[in-house]
C-alpha cells in the first residue's frame, strides 16, 4: 500500500501528464517533481508503476535520476507485481535513399499536451545491419538478425531490450544471412533463407534464448530449400509456416517433419502480413483484414470495419499485430500524386474482436490516426511488433 504521502504526491504528479493542452506554471512543476523525488525509491517505483509507459519517453526528459528510474530492472518487477503491464507498439520502417541504417526502429507513444499517438525513433548502435534483417521478438527483447555488415553477409544478432531501449549483442548464427525471415514459435526464434552459400543443411536454424544456443533444423530437401531461398514465415497452430517469395508455395514444419502446406492458407497476402490472436490467424490486406477458418480451410472477412476500409488503405503496405488480444493495424500512405510524392504517411488503427453467433468474427474499430509522417518518398513498412512491459 502506498502511504498517503506518495498517493498525494502521485495525484500531483499527475499534473505533468495532463493531456487537455493546460500546463501547469514552471515553478510548480518544479516544486511537485522536487517533492516526488524526495521519496524513498520504492515508493517512487511504485507510483511510476502506475502510470502508463507512453508517457515514459516524456517523463524521461524531467532529470536524470527519473531516466534511471524508467529503465531499471525494479520498475518493470513492480509493473508486474501490480498487474501494471502494458503492450507497447514497435514498428520498423525502412528509409531507401538512406545509405547508412537505412532500417529504423520506432515505438508508439503519447503526442505531448495531446491524446494523439506518434512514433518515436528509437537510437540505435552503428554495429546494426546495412540491408534488410530479419527481425523477432521474445519476451522483452527485439533480435535483429543477420544481413549485410560492410557489404558483407553476416551471422550476426542484435538485441534490443524493450524496457530500456539499449542495444547489446548476441550470440551468433551458425550460417551467415542476407535478409533471412525471422519468426517465433513457442518462444524460440525460426530463422530461415538468406544463405549466400545454400546447402539444404543450413537453410533454418533455431535459437533458444533460455541456453542461448542455435541448432540447425532438418531439411525440407535441397529443391525446396533452392526454391524457399527468399520467403516469409509465421509461427502458428504449434507449426512453422514458410511460405516462397518467387513461387508463393507453403511449407509447414510439424513435429520436427516438413509437408507442404495448404494452399488456402498460403492464398492472399504473404506471411509477414499476418498475426495469431487466441489461435485465429489474421491477415491484413489493403482492402480489409480476414481471418482463417482452419475448419472450412478458407479466409472469412472481419466485419464491421467498412469506415476503416476505403481510399486510406487500397494498395497500401499493410501489417497487423496481436495487441493484447486486439489487433493493431498499420497502414503506408503516399500523400501527393504530381510527377513525386510529397510525403509520406504512417497510420495506425487499435481494433477490437469479438466472437459471435454462427463462428463469425467481427471487428470494432476503436481509433485510427496518422503517427508518422516523413518527407522520404522511399519509405517502407517491414515490421511491427507488441511487447508485454
Amino acid at each position: 500500500m502506498l502511504t498517503d504521502l506518495a498517493e498525494s504526491q502521485l495525484k500531483r504528479s499527475k499534473i505533468l501528464l495532463m493531456s487537455n493542452g493546460e500546463e501547469p506554471p514552471l515553478k510548480r512543476r518544479r516544486m511537485t517533481t522536487f517533492g516526488f523525488l524526495m521519496l524513498p525509491d520504492d515508493l517512487v517505483l511504485n507510483c511510476l508503476a502506475r502510470v502508463s509507459r507512453m508517457y515514459y519517453p516524456m517523463l524521461s526528459l524531467v532529470s536524470k535520476r527519473f531516466r534511471s528510474f524508467l529503465t531499471s530492472a525494479e520498475l518493470y518487477q513492480t509493473r508486474n507485481l501490480l498487474c501494471r503491464t502494458e503492450n507497447i507498439l514497435y514498428v520498423c520502417l525502412r528509409f531507401f535513399n538512406v545509405s547508412n541504417h537505412p532500417l529504423r526502429m520506432f515505438t508508439l507513444c503519447r503526442r505531448q499536451k495531446s491524446s494523439r499517438n506518434v512514433l518515436v525513433p528509437i537510437l540505435y548502435p552503428d554495429s546494426l545491419p546495412e540491408h534488410l534483417p530479419g527481425v523477432a521478438l521474445v519476451g522483452s527483447n527485439i533480435y535483429v538478425i543477420g544481413s549485410l555488415i560492410k557489404n558483407n553477409a553476416s551471422s550476426s544478432v542484435m538485441v534490443m531490450d524493450c524496457r530500456s531501449h539499449t542495444w547489446r549483442e548476441a550470440v551468433s548464427m551458425r550460417a551467415e544471412r542476407v535478409n533471412p525471415s525471422a519468426c517465433v514459435l513457442d518462444g524460440k526464434i525460426y530463422v530461415a533463407g538468406g544463405c549466400t552459400d545454400l546447402d539444404a543443411t543450413n537453410w533454418m536454424e533455431v535459437f533458444d534464448p533460455k541456453t542461448q544456443t542455435w541448432e540447425f533444423v532438418s531439411s525440407p530437401g535441397e529443391e525446396v530449400c533452392r526454391e524457399f531461398s527468399s520467403c516469409e514465415s509465421i509461427g502458428y497452430d504449434g507449426n512453422v509456416y514458410v511460405e516462397s517469395m518467387r513461387t508463393y508455395g507453403l511449407y509447414e514444419l510439424h513435429k520436427g517433419r516438413w509437408r507442404e502446406g495448404q494452399s488456402s492458407l498460403a492464398r492472399g497476402g504473404n506471411l509477414s502480413s499476418r498475426c495469431v490472436i487466441d489461435n485465429v490467424l489474421y491477415r491484413s490486406r489493403s482492402w480489409g483484414i480476414d481471418w482463417y477458418d482452419s475448419e472450412a480451410k478458407l479466409w472469412r472477412e472481419l466485419k464491421g470495419l467498412e469506415n476503416l476500409f476505403g481510399i486510406r488503405t487500397y494498395g497500401r503496405t499493410t501489417k497487423c499485430v496481436n495487441y493484447g488480444g486486439k489487433i493493431a493495424f498499420f497502414w503506408l500512405e503516399k500523400v501527393g500524386y504530381n510527377k513525386r510524392y510529397q510525403k509520406t504517411n504512417i497510420w495506425s488503427a487499435e481494433i477490437t474482436i469479438e466472437r459471435r453467433e454462427k463462428g463469425e468474427i467481427w471487428g470494432t474499430l476503436e481509433w485510427f490516426d496518422v503517427v508518422f509522417t516523413t518527407n522520404e518518398e522511399r519509405v517502407n513498412l517491414t515490421h511491427v511488433f507488441a511487447a508485454t512491459l
